[in-house]
Parts: C-alpha cells; sequence; structure tokens
C-alpha cells in the first residue's frame, strides 16, 4: 500500500463492516505514516479521570494528541471508544476538527450506503449515522488497497 492509497482530501474514511479487514490496513500503509490506535491510548488515558470530566477531556485530547502529529498523515484505529455512550461525542465532527489540522485516515467499522454513514449495525446500541458528509473522501477497504 506505500502511498498508494489516494489522499486528494485532508480527511478520508476506510469504511467496513467487518473488522478482520480494517485490521489489515495498518500493516500495510507507508513507513512514514503515523498508525494511532484511539481505543488503547484514550481508555488509559480517560481511566484517571472523573466520569464527570471524560467528554471534555477526552475532546482536548484527541484534539492535542492528534494535532501534534501533524501534517500526517495519520491512520487512526481503534475508535469504537468514541461512541460510548458515556462520553456524548459526535467522533466524525471531531475527525473533521482535527483534519483541519492533521491529515487524516480513519478505519471505520461500519457502511456507506446510499449517501448515509454508519457506525454499528442498526439493532446495536451504540448504532449512529451521517448523512452530511461533504469533504470527506470515503473508501472500502478494497478500493483503499487498490
Amino acid at each position: 500500500m506505500d502511498n498508494s492509497l489516494s489522499l486528494s482530501n485532508s480527511f478520508t474514511l476506510i469504511v467496513e463492516q467487518e473488522i478482520f479487514a480494517l485490521e489489515k490496513i495498518p500493516s500495510l500503509v507507508s513507513k512514514n505514516w503515523q498508525v494511532f490506535s484511539i481505543g488503547k491510548e484514550l481508555s488509559e488515558f480517560l481511566i484517571r479521570e472523573a466520569e464527570s470530566d471524560r467528554t471534555k477531556t477526552a475532546i482536548k485530547w484527541l484534539e492535542n494528541t492528534i494535532t501534534a502529529k501533524a501534517p500526517g498523515p495519520v491512520v487512526c484505529t481503534d475508535i469504537d471508544l468514541l461512541f460510548h455512550p458515556s462520553l456524548s461525542l459526535d467522533p466524525l465532527v471531531l475527525f473533521r476538527q482535527i483534519s483541519r489540522f492533521t491529515k487524516l485516515i480513519v478505519l471505520w467499522p461500519g457502511e456507506f450506503k446510499d449517501g448515509v454513514l454508519s457506525y454499528a449495525q442498526p439493532e446495536h446500541h451504540h448504532y449512529r449515522f451521517w448523512r452530511n458528509l461533504e469533504g470527506i473522501e470515503i473508501k472500502g477497504v478494497h478500493d483503499a488497497l487498490q
């Protein structure tokens, strides 16, 4: 994959429901790209925070940590924690804001169909969907690997 992933935008989502397919991507990107496991790093950070402060703390931590990796690209993996209802975050909005400063590729466990991006399955309690996707390059794993 060494630089074959098109980065025409500063924010690219690689969308796939099958987690194992997404897990292949980090080992295939250029050595110059930074791979960042959000779930692992954020969970270790939030465990020390009071529950009432976790939302603000998570936003600030994510923005500061990823923008410190500018100009990127940064491949964000393991994003599931950002969807936990207790954090009340909108991960898509966060990634859009951060991509103004750092080129992002986000491995998104979900689906993009008929102009709608979703996270999880409709029957899952973390299920969410978005329609306003202007400025975001969206690819499937197969497209990203070509």
